[in-house]
């Protein structure tokens, strides 16, 4: 059965793995270690976004303070011009990760991030920090997304 591929690649974009591990890693993280995109691009990135919940507090659950962070972007891109679909114009994705509890939280961010990309394997690097703008924060994530023109986008 073939894999569903990324609405991007219907605007030119091409998103590659080196075969064998290079593509099972792919698969298994749901990235792509390499995105081309094409001339002309019209290119929105969004700044860091950290998982502070509208009132000025941080949950002291991670799943749910990670969730929060993945919600302001997707706030962000519509803000920016995108609709529904903001994420399936998503090709990179950065994530600033503090450890809880001494421990990585890719655990966390994953299968979250999954629910937001569906379909799209942006290329993706997760960085471990030390700390954040706040101490009680653990994640703050930056993406690149490609604006359609004539869609949602306001050019």
């Amino acid at each position: 059965m073939a894999q569903p591929t990324s609405k991007l690649c219907s605007y030119g974009f091409q998103f590659r793995n080196w075969p064998g591990a290079g593509e099972k890693a792919a698969a298994q993280f749901g990235l792509s270690h390499a995105v081309i995109v094409p001339p002309n691009a019209c290119t929105v990135i969004i700044g860091g976004q950290v998982g502070i919940r509208d009132d000025g507090t941080v949950p002291t659950d991670l799943a749910e303070e990670v969730a929060e962070a993945f919600d302001h972007v997707e706030r962000s891109l519509k803000a920016a011009g995108f609709g529904e679909d903001a994420w399936e114009h998503v090709y990179s994705v950065t994530t600033y990760e503090v450890e809880k509890d001494g421990r990585g939280i890719a655990n966390v961010v994953v299968p979250i991030a999954h629910k937001y990309l569906k379909n799209t394997k942006p290329a993706w690097s997760g960085v471990t920090v030390k700390g954040l703008a706040f101490p009680e924060l653990h994640i703050e994530i930056t993406v690149q997304a490609f604006l359609p023109k004539g869609g949602n986008g306001r050019l």
